[in-house]
């Protein structure tokens, strides 16, 4: 150890240091170092109660499962066609439309869990009779509607919980369990179910359609009227308007209408090709005028008039003005002028009388289409009215026509007995029981008894405040750990090998018995520990003591003075428990003379030492008589001046002082001793316990070295986790075979108590 305890006191000052400081660094201690591997040393260390409690469960579940009655469950499968159309198109009657077929499903479902199923099955196979399922409900004087309300609320709550409907999935197939201690009675009842459900779905429908049949029949006759009305008005307003034929449009007005229209076209277009004409015969200009009047003479004598001017012009110039022929040509050139203009005066005339004949046709027929636009437009008004009374009388005789076929149609369901849900497997009747599930039951009771017992370990672990290993000390103490002490080996034939046969006067110490075991090493580890935990000089004084009495303080105080002894130092052992003195108990030797009569001054300190045989370098002073007032006699002045003296002497002094929370000694030795070494005995000593030790030696000022765990078994789970992988090996590897005169077995006595 090269942690110095001094360091704590410099830190925290002993008067001010107290548990509810320790204590939070304590639990961030442990938080920092929970792991897996502490987990399973838990399990391992509570592992005869994980296992009891775990055997406890699954024997309370095996006894529970065995005295189940057993139940049987028989099952039902139905196809459920809710897209078929065996229904004649009245579907939506009974199923809402607008829904997907999940939720449809479902609410069928629903239907086979109702009350109302539940009910009819109840009393179609008399289950109010049966005590198998009625229980103490059952009656068998009175029918099921004689019972009394609670009772038939019970008996269908009963019936409910037996009963389980399920979807497969993605199918429109429901399955229908039925659960009972009577194999027959779960099969009849299943099936009863299956077969009541297609019932009330039957009579849902027909239910439907007989509602459906009356109220049309109620409506019909009112529709008959309304349409014969409608048809009578329609034909005597088209009498009133005009209107023939089936449809508005088809009429006189319209007729004349259309043929006015045609000729009003016609007779502009004569009209246009008149007046064209005309102002062509405005112009005079005897070509166009031909051409317009293809029919007149205009154009031949145009054409002698070319002749004509063709051959005067040819004489004149040849002959000259004076030539007869060319004076007769004149004469006849002016004759075809004179034609012409005639003529063209006549076409003039001809195609101006034309154009207004053609001008006058238009505006009679103007006029006249005018006067019938009119007519047709007040025709227009009325076939609006007729359209609508057209429609009125087409919707009614619809709707009436609609209804007779929904009347027929409902008719007809009605007399059909067809559903559109079918049986595909009836429930049989079963042979093995459902209920209960020994195998699942004892599965699930190892699973929760394994959980209980880890749980209850760990309560157990949290609740347990003792002290057990080193990092206990330094979690909850914040006090260094100088080391462990293991049990102690027995024989075969149970006695302490330390002395080779119980006829011994005295027991020797285990670090003399048995040099290389384990126990021996581990006062060595201590005395090292102890050595190294001063800064500078090594401790002179060491003053063992433990907070509670059966700790084993004075058996650690002996074989620490025997390792340091070994060392070839002088040490001096002094047992100042003069209220229950152990050590002349352990050696063999006499307690007449010893610590009480030094200082009383009745003897001198020298006259009381005892030189041990077989141990070189270990002497002893007893604790003597026991005096009245032991701790006034360890507060003296002669208690320091003894130790002075002692100082010169020997290289070590070990002083075995009494339990410091039962007496006061320890306290009052501690202020002059160099170093205080705690003993805490694993699995008894109190976390509160110690830490109140450790309290009161630092009120008085103590130096504490740090605390020595005892008594810790090496098949612990605390053991084999401060050593790490060796865990019992370590015994072991320092066990010497020598020594066990043939009778050393391995096994482990916590030999280390005190003897008082």
């Amino acid at each position: 150890m090269t942690d110095n305890p001094n360091s704590i006191n410099k830190k925290l000052p002993p008067d001010k240091f107290s548990f509810t400081d320790a204590e939070p660094m304590a639990i961030d201690a442990q938080g920092d170092e929970i792991s897996i591997v502490q987990f399973w040393r838990v399990l391992q260390k509570r592992r005869w109660l994980v296992l009891g409690s775990l055997a406890a469960v699954i024997l309370l579940v095996a006894v529970i499962s065995l005295l189940l009655p057993k139940r049987y469950e028989a099952s039902s499968r139905l196809l459920l066609d809710l897209e078929g159309s065996g229904d004649l198109g009245l579907d939506q009657m009974v199923l809402p439309v607008g829904l997907d077929m999940n939720t449809k499903l479902e609410t069928q479902i629903r239907i086979v869990q109702s009350d109302s199923i539940a009910t009819s099955v109840i009393k179609q196979v008399g289950l109010f009779h049966n005590k198998g399922f009625a229980g103490q409900l059952v009656d068998s004087k009175v029918d099921f509607d004689s019972l009394s309300l609670l009772k038939r609320v019970k008996l269908v709550s009963l019936f409910h919980k037996a009963l389980t409907v399920q979807l497969v999935p993605k199918t429109q197939i429901i399955d229908i369990h039925f659960r009972s201690g009577d194999p027959s009675l779960a099969a009849d009842v299943a099936n009863a179910v299956a077969n009541t459900y297609i019932e009330h779905n039957f009579q849902t429908k027909y239910r439907a359609t007989i509602q459906t049949s009356d109220w049309l029949t109620k409506q019909l006759d009112d529709l008959k009227q309304r349409a014969d009305a409608s048809q009578e008005a329609l034909i005597a307003y088209q009498k009133k308007v005009g209107i023939l034929g089936t449809d508005e449009t088809h009429n006189i007005i319209t007729d004349k209408l259309e043929e006015l229209n045609k000729e009003l076209s016609a007779a502009e277009s004569d009209r246009i090709v008149k007046e064209a004409k005309y102002r062509i015969a405005m112009t005079e200009n005897p070509e166009l005028i031909a051409s317009i009047s293809p029919e007149s003479v205009l154009g031949a004598l145009y054409k002698d008039r070319a002749e004509v001017g063709s051959q005067y012009a040819q004489l004149t110039v040849k002959y000259g003005a004076s030539y007869p022929r060319v004076i007769q040509l004149q004469a006849q050139m002016n004759e075809l002028d004179t034609s012409i203009s005639n003529e063209v005066t006549k076409v003039g005339d001809a195609v101006h009388a034309e154009y207004k004949a053609a001008l006058k046709a238009e505006e009679m027929l103007q006029a006249s289409f005018g006067r019938q636009k009119q007519e047709a437009y007040k025709l227009n008004e009325d076939a609006i009215q007729y359209a609508i009374m057209r429609r009125d009388v087409e919707s009614s005789r619809q709707l009436y026509e609609g209804l007779l076929k929904k009347l027929k149609e409902a008719g007809i369901l009605a007399g059909l007995k067809s559903s559109n849900i079918n049986i595909i497997d009836p429930a049989s009747i079963p042979i093995e029981p459902v209920e209960p599930r020994i195998p699942l039951n004892i599965a699930l009771g190892c699973m929760g008894g394994l959980l209980f017992g880890m749980a209850l370990a760990f309560v157990v672990e949290n609740v347990d405040n003792s002290i057990r290993t080193p990092q206990d000390i330094e979690a909850y103490c914040a006090l260094p750990s100088l080391g462990v002490i293991p049990s102690v080996i027995v024989g075969k034939d149970g006695h302490n090998l330390i002395g080779s046969t119980p006829t011994r006067q005295f027991i020797q110490p285990v670090t003399v018995e048995h040099r290389n075991s384990s126990g021996a090493e581990a006062f060595r580890a201590l005395r090292t520990s102890l050595l190294l935990s001063s800064p500078g000089a090594p401790p002179q004084v060491i003053m063992v003591t433990s907070g509670m009495m059966q700790e084993g303080k004075s058996f650690i105080a002996l074989n620490l003075a025997v390792v340091l002894a070994q060392t070839g130092q002088k040490t001096l052992l002094v047992d100042a428990d003069m209220r229950r003195p152990t050590i002349h108990k352990y050696l063999g030797i006499s307690s007449t003379k010893g610590l009480s009569g030094c200082l009383a001054g009745t003897e001198k300190s020298e006259a009381v030492v005892v030189a041990i045989d077989g141990i070189p370098d270990l002497y002893v002073i007893p604790a003597g008589h026991m005096p009245p007032y032991p701790s006034e006699m360890l507060a003296s002045d002669a208690m320091p001046q003894l130790l002075e003296h002692w100082r010169e002497q020997f290289r070590y002094v070990v002083v075995d002082t009494p339990p410091i929370l039962a007496v006061t000694d320890a306290a009052v030795c501690a202020r002059i001793a160099d170093v205080v070494v705690l003993i805490a005995r694993s699995r008894k000593t109190g976390r509160q316990s110690l830490i109140r030790a450790r309290d009161v030696l630092r009120k008085v000022r103590a130096n504490i070295a740090g605390v020595v765990v005892n008594d810790l078994s090496f098949d612990s789970v605390e053991y084999r986790g401060y050593y790490g992988h060796y865990g019992s090996d370590y015994h072991y590897y320092y066990h010497d075979p020598s020594n066990d005169n043939g009778s050393g077995n391995g096994a482990h006595l916590p030999a280390t108590k005190e003897t008082s």
